[in-house]
């Protein structure tokens, strides 16, 4: 399988639009801890998660 190669910019910006969408689902998911399912909890977990680690791939970048 090839794969065509992006530059770093273009990589970088499909990091920060991915960090944005993830941003976007934690809106919409914006319950009262109190309130939230075990299910809600993982999922904002995996989340906040995947965010930390798209930061720490754009620090590396810079």
């Amino acid at each position: 399988m090839n794969v065509a190669t992006q530059n770093s910019s273009t990589i970088s910006e499909t990091l920060k639009a991915r960090k944005a969408h993830l941003t976007g689902l934690l809106k919409i998911m914006d319950t009262k801890p109190e309130r939230s399912t075990a299910i809600q909890k993982l999922t904002i977990n995996a989340i906040n998660a995947e965010m930390g680690l798209i930061d720490n791939k754009l620090k590396k970048r810079k």
